[in-house]
């Protein structure tokens, strides 16, 4: 099989002939001094342009995927034409949406909530960005297209928002206020989410206008989960947020038929994983196994006729320690997700600044040799 073959027989619920396996999808970028540190190991000279700024992960190197005989290759949408993030005289920016935040080191801290003392009233006076904003898709329409006539690659949309519904109201309200009115004040939860999925339907609708008919899979990103549970319940999930999922991914799916929603949430999130899968979903990652309830076992056998898994590979301890680790990691995921098909391999979360160059190529090292099957 080819790169596009195996990964379709995946999605498809078929035998491929080894794994899957991704890197640098909306949810497993590399870190900015890790991406240096495998650059260099890998031996790739010269650099290229960020495809974003003011995050901690900014590069995307066809290089390194081809490198690491990655199967997908990704499109994303862009900013506006001429837009720039507004920065201030401390060193903070804000983003579209207003949320003003500050890098510290490797992690982007808010440090302005835009919506934090609002009431109902003030939502329909805001500024919300405009999702039909001319330039988002310059250039986009022909890659994906490009990369769907001319290489045997999967083709990955990125999310069209780094963040989904519960996570950008959050972002929007600041943490507790938002979980306040998920419980107390709803009438003013709904409203806000109901304004962010007029955004989302809008930046979906322009994005699949230009790359619909030319890419396999999209992804969508929330994270719902601590290490020990959900940040809210099922029945609060199913009430304020899985409408929401519902009507957006029913939107994705009549645009474009053939894409698989690949789901992202960190974290703790067994309880949800069936409602998620009601709302929509085709694949679920990262698998963070490491969480509580997360038991890939367990997991694969409730669910793994439902949904496909993808990620799986700890960041937190077997990425960051060493190869054999790493080695055992893969197998470990390979042998348990994998069983039978159904699962593609990808680091469970963004792939931090201080990990060994060394272990990310043995993580794709091990699923080539190790992950094959037996098609006869």
């Amino acid at each position: 099989m080819n790169h596009r073959e195996r990964v379709l027989a995946v999605l498809n619920k078929k035998l491929p002939d080894r794994v899957p396996m991704d890197l640098c999808n909306s949810a497993s970028f590399i870190n900015d001094p890790a991406y240096f540190a495998l650059k260099k190991y890998l031996n790739i000279e010269g650099d290229i342009e960020q495809f974003r700024k003011n995050f901690t992960a900014n590069y995307y190197d066809q290089r390194v995927l081809e490198a690491l005989d990655i199967d997908f290759r990704h499109v994303g949408l862009k900013p506006p034409t001429g837009y720039q993030n507004k920065t201030y005289v401390d060193g903070s920016f804000s983003d579209e949406w207003g949320v003003v935040y500050r890098l510290l080191g490797n992690e982007r801290a808010i440090v302005k909530y835009p919506l934090m003392e609002a009431d109902e009233s003030d939502l329909d006076k805001y500024s919300w960005l405009d999702p039909y904003a001319p330039g988002r898709t310059e250039g986009l329409a022909e890659r994906a297209r490009d990369l769907y006539e001319n290489t045997d690659y999967a083709v990955a949309a990125h999310a069209a928002h780094n963040y989904g519904f519960f996570d950008t109201a959050w972002i929007m309200r600041g943490f507790d206020n938002f979980l306040v009115d998920l419980m107390i004040n709803k009438p003013f939860a709904k409203h806000l989410l109901g304004k962010i999925l007029d955004i989302f339907l809008g930046l979906h609708e322009v994005y699949l206008n230009a790359v619909g008919p030319n890419i396999h899979t999209i992804i969508f990103c929330e994270d719902y989960g601590m290490q020990n549970a959900p940040f809210i319940s099922p029945a609060l999930y199913k009430e304020m947020l899985q409408p929401f999922h519902k009507e957006l991914f029913a939107f994705i799916k009549k645009k474009a038929p053939q894409v698989k929603i690949i789901f992202h949430s960190c974290g703790a999130v067994y309880p949800l994983i069936p409602l998620l899968i009601e709302a929509g979903i085709d694949v679920l990652n990262p698998i963070q196994h490491t969480a509580q309830g997360m038991d890939p076992l367990k997991i694969k056998k409730e669910f793994g006729s439902e949904v496909i898994f993808h990620g799986g590979i700890d960041v937190q301890h077997a990425l960051s320690g060493s190869v054999e680790g790493v080695e055992k990691e893969v197998k470990n995921m390979i042998d348990v997700l994998g069983q039978n098909g159904g699962y593609i391999v990808a680091p469970a979360n963004v792939v931090s600044g201080e990990t060994p160059p060394e272990n990310i190529a043995s993580l794709y090292r091990m699923a080539a040799n190790y992950g094959t099957y037996d098609l006869k």
